[in-house]
């Protein structure tokens, strides 16, 4: 391990990353400020040997992993359709290699200062939780802001409601710092079903599937009481989000209920993607592989693509509105944008990164490597929509914590 003596560099990470939740919320132009900063400022500490990748085994392995992956980026953009709406994403992933060690960076050497800025996280994400309670109340969030769409929360997020996804991402990080400071197994208990009943309010539908197998797998395995007493949080929870929820209010029974009800019918999901604007997405982006097997049309080209006139007459029975910015499943992105070349060396990349932290965990039991892991797993299932994984809101959230997953891997404790 490094002794270092904190310096103005050092300082400027630890701020930065704290303020990054924030930056989040704010948009676009402040979540790339703030990781290009980062990246920046940690680039700076290299080229002033303050820290030497290829001298310390805990980050080499890491920077292995970033590199290759974002090679295969740029191999992806020599056949792009079009290389300028291509390139942005992939410079971006140049930042992420910068910004990821610039984490690791502080978990080797300011492990004492990174738990006040989980604390710093969690008191942020506690602060979202009740705005999004004075939204549901009131209409409207603290700042005046509210979701367009019947149903659903949007927090700080606003009109885009997108808040679901910040959620998601932070939550484990919070139940991981509120029991790191307390083992009471009721007061744990009791803010895991509430975040997964704020987590059914937001709306956001894939989002709260995610949340709430992130919150059950995070209780079973970190939670040290008995099986017979998580399965009755896990009945509480749901009980309370039925009876309570769907039947007082008429938008979140249509959204969670009346519109999904068939899907559970015998071969429901099939029909759903067969009548549905996301089906139509990916119908499109399955014949856009199909065209462009090896490479894709390029990173941030489905968005054109799709509007192609030869997929107009597709066997589909809502092509008329398959355009779209993604795919809104990652597979399907990454199979119509980058090609078998892409998904192959994603997987690659993901599935070691996962082996690699659950190993690490088994030895070391680090209680946010394990809540990473899980939110770094879910984001990956397949079918359940998603965002486009490359654009700056989804990426960023999940990039902090594959930081947090990988960060601790093969760590030695300070």
């Amino acid at each position: 391990m490094f002794n270092i003596k904190k310096n103005k560099s050092d300082i400027s990470l630890i701020v930065l990353f704290s303020i990054l939740p924030i930056s989040i919320l704010s948009g676009n132009l402040f979540i790339n400020l703030t990781i290009v900063i980062i990246s920046l400022v940690f680039f700076y500490k290299l080229i002033r040997k303050e820290f030497n990748i290829l001298y310390n085994i805990e980050s080499y392995n890491l920077f292995r992993l970033l590199l290759f992956f974002f090679l295969s980026l740029c191999i992806n953009l020599f056949f792009s359709n079009n290389i300028y709406l291509s390139y942005p994403r992939v410079i971006k992933i140049f930042h992420i290699i910068f910004f990821v060690l610039a984490f690791k960076f502080l978990i080797i050497n300011y492990s004492k200062t990174l738990e006040k800025i989980y604390k710093f996280w969690s008191i942020l994400f506690l602060i979202v939780i009740i705005d999004l309670i004075f939204e549901f109340f009131v209409g409207n969030n603290i700042l005046g802001q509210s979701s367009i769409m019947p149903g659903r929360l949007g927090s700080f997020t606003g009109e885009e409601s997108v808040i679901g996804n910040y959620f998601f991402g932070f939550c484990l990080i919070t139940l991981s710092f509120i029991y790191s400071k307390s083992s009471n197994i009721f007061l744990n208990l009791s803010l895991a079903i509430f975040l997964i009943i704020i987590s059914f309010l937001i709306g956001e539908r894939a989002n709260f599937i995610r949340t709430f197998l992130a919150i059950i797998l995070f209780m079973f395995f970190v939670y040290k009481v008995s099986y017979k007493i998580k399965f009755l949080s896990i009945i509480l929870s749901l009980i309370l989000v039925y009876s309570v929820f769907l039947n007082i209010n008429s938008d979140y029974k249509m959204r969670y209920f009346k519109q999904i009800k068939f899907i559970f019918e015998q071969n429901g999901l099939t029909k759903y993607l067969a009548n549905s604007q996301y089906g139509s997405h990916r119908n499109v982006a399955k014949e856009i592989f199909f065209d462009n097997p090896i490479f894709g049309v390029g990173i941030k080209n489905f968005r054109i693509e799709s509007a192609n006139k030869k997929y107009d007459n597709l066997d589909h029975n809502k092509n008329h509105l398959r355009v779209s910015n993604h795919p809104h499943e990652l597979y399907y992105e990454f199979l119509s944008e980058t090609g078998l070349f892409g998904l192959i060396c994603f997987l690659f990349f993901i599935i070691s990164s996962i082996i690699l932290s659950i190993k690490n965990y088994f030895k070391e039991k680090n209680i946010y490597q394990f809540s990473a892991i899980i939110f770094v797993t879910l984001s990956i299932l397949p079918i359940i929509p998603t965002g486009s994984f490359l654009s700056t809101y989804t990426s960023s959230i999940f990039w902090i914590n594959f930081a947090i997953m990988m960060g601790y891997y093969n760590t030695r404790k300070s």
